[in-house]
């Protein structure tokens, strides 16, 4: 087991540092943080607008908090694109050590001059939301990329010392900025003239599409979740992982929310909220661990523990068993600690594929909302119940392991007294 152990921290770290250096990935990943807010007030007012309950339908009716609903549904959750527009090439040139205010208004107009208009009246809202998601990371790539090459080979207007450092630095982007805004016209021009309309579409069905089949099957999903409970215990949060998958679960989340509301049946079974049925209680599924420690540990040490775990653990902190027990890099608890999120992970994909649980509805929930509360809103009662079976199941596996640890402790305790 030490050796084992060992080679997989030989293995991993250097992996989880490449992708923790890719500066276009945490980018992406605070983006998405940023970006929650807008993304949880759409999803809930979709689902407010939508649930089907008569006596709801009927209340938010009579009243037009319906068409509140459904407004800032539109102007949040279906125009997610254009927020990540202008979030993310600044986030990304933040992270190249440039100016980010100048690449990602340049991203952001490419973005829309690359969308088809009808010229004075409309932009089409499809290409807006996670339907151009693709479309926005690749324009936000390029546009930034353009701007740090033209910044580093001084391709830019150069303006006199006494010019305000601001006017200098709007001047510095004119370049990048006017090739951008030719290449995108063009490539609209031409788009435009064939069979599929405008380069979102190309990228749609080319690029998203064939990603999400694999990226949300449950065995590309499965290895997304085993990988983040990896680095994890390795020392490297697992949220490194995530972010190369949020793209993917949150289009997803939109797709299922449009077929809710329609009523029609919800296409996916894995999306962004399906993340909340994988691990309880935080990476590695430590919410029952954080029970057992606070109300059946015989050591003081983990009683004490425990008591101050089990709230962090509720909302999915649990970086104080990781490190208070240790977890992390202890061959005997890595066994749980990755079979845990193996087994809610297939254990949930089951349930949901045969219809035992009802498919959630693409409201996005939280990582940090309370385990039983994030299974309500992202579903209904029946994916609350299915987290409490889930929690008492990561909880029958990490018992043996607990009264091991537990016994180790209150033995080591006894003979220090």
């Amino acid at each position: 087991m030490d050796k084992f152990m060992k080679g997989l921290e030989e293995k991993l770290l250097p992996i989880a540092d490449r992708i923790g250096r890719i500066s276009f990935l945490t980018a992406l990943g605070a983006t998405f943080q940023i970006l929650l807010p807008v993304i949880m007030i759409g999803s809930f007012a979709c689902l407010g607008a939508f649930m089907p309950v008569d006596g709801w339908q009927a209340f938010i009716a009579g009243n037009g908090l319906n068409m509140a609903f459904m407004t800032t549904q539109s102007l949040t959750l279906s125009i997610i694109g254009l927020y990540i527009a202008f979030v993310l090439p600044y986030q990304y040139a933040q992270r190249l050590g440039m100016k980010p205010l100048g690449p990602a208004i340049t991203a952001f107009m490419s973005f829309l001059l690359i969308t088809p208009t009808e010229l004075y009246t409309n932009i089409p809202e499809q290409w807006l939301g996670y339907a151009g998601m693709f479309t926005v990371l690749i324009v936000s790539w390029l546009n930034v990329k353009l701007c740090q090459v033209c910044e580093d080979r001084g391709i830019y207007v150069h303006m006199p010392e006494s010019v305000p450092p601001m006017v200098e630095e709007s001047f510095k982007t004119l370049v990048p900025g006017i090739i951008s805004a030719v290449v995108s016209i063009a490539i609209q021009t031409f788009m435009a003239g064939t069979a599929f309309g405008c380069v979102h579409q190309v990228i749609y069905s080319l690029v998203q599409t064939p990603l999400q089949n694999v990226g949300l099957s449950y065995p590309g999903y499965l290895l997304i979740q085993i990988l983040s409970t990896l680095f994890m215990f390795c020392g490297i949060h697992g949220n490194t992982i995530f972010g190369t998958i949020s793209p993917l679960t949150l289009a997803a989340s939109a797709e299922n929310l449009e077929a809710f509301q329609a009523g029609l049946p919800l296409p996916h079974i894995i999306i962004d909220s399906f993340s909340v049925m994988c691990q309880p209680g935080g990476i590695g599924g430590t919410l029952g661990l954080a029970f057992l420690c606070a109300f059946v540990a015989k050591s003081q040490q983990l009683r004490t523990l425990g008591r101050i775990a089990a709230v962090p653990s509720i909302f999915g902190i649990n970086e104080p068993l990781l490190f208070g027990i240790p977890i992390i890099l202890d061959p005997l608890l890595f066994i749980p600690y990755v079979l845990n999120p193996i087994v809610c992970t297939t254990l949930s994909y089951l349930v949901y594929a045969t219809g035992l649980v009802p498919r959630l509805t693409g409201t996005v929930v939280n990582w940090a909302m309370p385990q039983v509360l994030s299974g309500f809103l992202a579903q209904g009662w029946q994916s609350a119940l299915w987290q409490v079976v889930l929690i008492a199941i990561t909880t029958a596996i990490w018992f043996p392991f607990f009264k091991i640890v537990d016994g180790r402790l209150s033995a080591a305790e006894a003979e220090e007294a």
